[in-house]
């Protein structure tokens, strides 16, 4: 009789560890999608934060280059000549006559 509960507690004990191992593969497998997900989710933040800088700056080159170019045109239109026109554009003086 004694035997026979040993065995039984040992086959309930082997079952016990069985599922305990089960739910740790589970909860190993749901742990590592979580990760690789929030590791995805930040390189893509980061590569569209890069991307954003990128088109920002591209569009302000361009943006700042055709204000120069109208500014420009402007001096020139009020009769300045290139070097007068040089000068304050270098300086950033940008008062009109």
């Amino acid at each position: 009789m004694a035997g026979e509960t040993l065995i039984t507690i040992t086959d309930d004990e082997r079952e016990r560890l069985r599922l305990m191992s089960e739910e740790k593969a589970i909860l190993d497998k749901q742990s590592a999608e979580v990760y690789a997900r929030r590791k995805g989710l930040a390189e893509g933040r980061a590569e569209g934060r890069a991307e954003g800088r990128a088109e920002g700056l591209a569009e302000g080159l361009t943006k700042g280059r055709a204000e120069e170019r109208q500014r420009f045109l402007e001096l020139l239109d009020s009769g300045l000549s290139v070097e007068e026109i040089r000068q304050r554009l270098s300086t950033g003086d940008n008062q009109d006559d």
